[in-house]
């Protein structure tokens, strides 16, 4: 009971400062003045009060030390060119085209300095925590977004800055035995393992729920996670790990026994933890779960809270930036939650069940899980209120549904990417196995989504109004926690029970019968058909070709590695790692971009390239992953009965610009032809004009429907159909009008107005349709 109080008045002094800008004597007046009523208490006492005291005075001296620290001296820098030197302080923080990275400085300009800018850095420029760096560029202020200030948000971090592009020498590698590094590179290399074993988005979920690596998953399907209250799932925060020790704990206890199951609980926690990189965020998660299964472990689960209270005194007093960290917050919160009310919400749930006669009937664990979920998803809702502004209503039912699921996921994934560094095909076999937990979790995600106010904007909220709301619950949660909730009859083993179980078990696996057949099986013996998917990359291109076997040529790679990868992911089934072939048409950032990142997630048995060159960091990914052979005008290969014709660039061709010099691929299959076009522009358009007939079935419009085209070449091809693949809201204005008025008569798709476009031929019809 006394640590539960002195750290109620360490944490109540920590939010005076924080929330009312208080002096940081002014918890430990609180403190004093209610002493009295401590000492009176009889679980208190003058001895607790007095430490109540101190510890108000000392918390609240520690958190205003740093709430006040002067703004670093790098802050003066901003808007200035300048050349830093410092020491890369993060992991690789993917974005679409670019890679983020932390950069502590040590100097500016030669002068000794304090602070951090965050670099953006081409895509595949790489580096690993501690390495020490020369960087020049401009310092810019973050932006401030609406409903969001990013500026803030950065700056509680000691980020004053962001530098776009800069230039970057490598002054020192990495020691190359320090943990950072090593922990880094480690994850980095588990990470591409669970991408050369699953497509995407499995593969960013995977990484998500293994080690907390989520950045790659996409926007909508993270803000899907989020409106249904399932983004904790890749967030290692100390709800989700609680969450993990404790199944893993309730999951091995009926197999092993309650002391065999603590140990094995104890080392899914600390592998998680580990494989999660032990920064601050994940060793606190890891403390406060490993508080509760100590709890566990003594026999006195209400033991937990207290040691709840003692390390959030202990990881604030060493870093006592934590308490604002809103991540903190929700962790604390929410592994207290579990702790007082889980068991009563176990118990309740237990007894309904037994009023619908289904007792015995749900498994143990699913009703362990729904009980923390539930008492998870509700400690923190004062402070998702406050912060985010918007409540998920549907997030108690998914996290019910995705609980015991999400467990085997993580599980698997794990195992998936070791077993990828150990052997590839063994990852993919795992990956195999995996793909069905994960694409369940997003499915489960994207439906509740659907629902009707699945998640709804609420109005904005004091940080008062959040502590006020925990005040209120602290009588009932003082209730709950004080008086042990009673087990209930274990009646798993009643006749009844068991033949319910039986058919549920029977369903499960008809239901995961019906769900492979389609999604694995049928697509193993190709699509009977050409298919040529035109793939909604953004800015650029990238076309995947598949013939009616099943083979698949991908031509060009758009932007963004990651982009590439979830729209192959949507075309290509699960299981495909492949591609018989691989085309660039000409080395610029919208068609080579995304194609180093392809080599390395896809077996590719061969690629082809023009001649030409361009010395760009995506265009030195590229020759690094593969031996490409150079075609020319001529040129051509067959794969599966569909013909693939080079017409354009002629031998020996330079042109004006790399444009110009784009591989032009016509794609035949029986009747049927599909001309694809590259960036080629008028000249080499109308010289490809008057050395040979251009007519084709489908055209896949150049330069992205930009006015460097010949009106009388795109009459000249006289498509039935074409496709314009550009970014939606791009800034070059794609497709221009004078290309869309040349094209009126012809059937015009647009990926960035209507998605991926998929066109389909038995080598005499044409079908088409859209997918956003």
């Amino acid at each position: 009971m006394a640590l539960i109080l002195i750290s109620l008045a360490w944490l109540a002094a920590m939010a005076a400062v924080g929330v009312w800008d208080a002096p940081w004597w002014m918890g430990g007046a609180w403190a004093v003045a209610l002493a009295p009523v401590l000492a009176r208490w009889r679980e208190a006492g003058w001895a607790t009060a007095g430490a109540c005291v101190v510890a108000a005075l000392v918390g609240g001296a520690l958190f205003a030390d740093w709430h006040g620290r002067a703004e670093p001296e790098l802050a003066r820098h901003v808007g200035d060119e300048v050349m830093i030197e410092g020491r890369i302080a993060s992991e690789p923080d993917p974005g679409q085209t670019v890679v983020r990275y932390t950069v502590d400085v040590e100097r500016a300009d030669g002068e000794r300095t304090d602070g951090a800018v965050l670099m953006s850095l081409n895509q595949y420029a790489e580096h690993l925590p501690g390495e020490r760096v020369r960087v020049r560029g401009e310092v810019q202020a973050p932006p401030v977004f609406e409903g969001f200030d990013y500026r803030a948000y950065l700056a509680s971090q000691g980020i004053v800055g962001t530098m776009l592009f800069p230039d970057v020498e490598v002054l020192e590698e990495a020691p190359a035995w320090s943990f950072r590094r090593v922990s880094a590179d480690v994850r980095l290399e588990l990470e591409r393992s669970l991408q050369r074993a699953l497509p995407e988005p499995e593969a960013s979920l995977a990484a998500g729920l293994a080690f907390g690596r989520d950045a790659n998953l996409p926007d909508e399907l993270a803000q899907d996670f989020r409106d249904t209250g399932l983004a904790h799932l890749t967030a290692v925060s100390g709800s989700n790990v609680t969450i993990v020790a404790g199944l893993v704990f309730y999951l091995a206890t009926p197999l092993l026994g309650r002391r065999r199951a603590i140990p094995l609980a104890a080392a899914a926690l600390g592998l998680y933890v580990v494989a999660a990189g032990l920064d601050w965020s994940v060793l606190r998660a890891g403390v406060m779960a490993g508080v509760f299964l100590g709890g566990i472990a003594a026999g006195r689960p209400q033991a937990s809270l207290a040691a709840l209270g003692l390390s959030a005194v202990v990881l604030t007093a060493v870093e006592p930036s934590a308490a604002a960290d809103v991540g903190f917050q929700l962790s604390f919160a929410s592994t207290a939650g579990i702790i007082v009310f889980a068991p009563w919400l176990r118990l309740w749930t237990d007894q309904g069940l037994g009023r619908l006669r289904l007792a015995g009937v749900v498994p143990g664990a699913v009703v362990q899980v729904a009980a923390m979920s539930v008492a998870a998803t509700v400690a923190a809702l004062p402070i998702s209120w406050v912060v985010f502004e918007r409540v998920s209503l549907v997030g108690v039912v998914a996290n019910i549904l995705v609980e015991p699921v999400f467990a085997v996921a993580m599980v698997l994934s794990m195992v998936a990417a070791v077993a990828g560094l150990a052997w590839e095909p063994a990852g993919w076999a795992v990956g195999l196995v995996a793909y069905y937990p994960l694409a369940f979790t997003a499915g489960v995600a994207e439906t509740f989504a659907r629902v009707p106010f699945a998640a709804v904007d609420v109005p904005s909220a004091s940080t008062e109004l959040a502590l006020a709301a925990y005040g209120f619950a602290l009588i009932p949660g003082w209730l709950a926690y004080r008086r042990l909730a009673p087990a209930t009859p274990d009646r798993r083993r009643e006749p009844r029970a068991r033949s319910v179980r039986k058919v549920m078990v029977a369903s499960a696996a008809g239901g995961l019968a019906v769900a492979i057949l389609p999604v694995t099986l049928l697509p193993a013996g190709g699509p009977g058909e050409l298919e040529v998917a035109f793939l909604d990359v953004g800015q650029g291109d990238a076309i995947l070709v598949t013939t009616p076997g099943g083979r698949q040529v991908l031509v060009d790679g758009g932007p963004s590695g990651v982009e590439v990868a979830r729209e192959l992911g949507g075309v290509m089934p699960h299981w495909d790692r492949s591609l018989d072939a691989v085309v660039l048409t000409h080395p610029q950032e919208d068609h080579v971009g995304g194609l180093a990142s392809t080599l390395e997630r896809f077996d590719v048995e061969v690629t082809y390239a023009t001649r030409a060159k361009n010395a760009t960091e995506s265009v030195r990914a590229f020759e690094r992953q593969a031996r490409a052979i150079s075609v020319e005008r001529g040129d051509g290969f067959e794969v599966d009965g569909v013909r693939f014709e080079v017409l354009w660039p002629p031998a020996g061709f330079e042109g004006n610009g790399l444009n110009d010099t784009s591989v032009v691929l016509l794609v035949s299959y029986r009747d049927v032809s599909v001309l694809l076009t590259g960036d080629i522009e008028v000249p080499a358009q109308r010289a490809l004009l008057a050395e040979r007939d251009v007519q084709a079935d489908v055209l896949k419009v150049p330069h992205h429907g930009s006015k460097t085209s010949d009106p009388e070449f795109l009459r000249a091809v006289d498509a039935g159909m074409a496709v314009i693949s550009a970014g939606e809201g791009n800034q070059f204005g794609h497709p221009h009008e004078e290309s869309l008025a040349a094209l009126a008569s012809t059937r015009v798709y647009r990926t960035d107005v209507d998605g991926r476009v998929i066109v389909r031929s038995n080598g005499r019809d044409l079908r088409v349709w859209t997918e956003r």
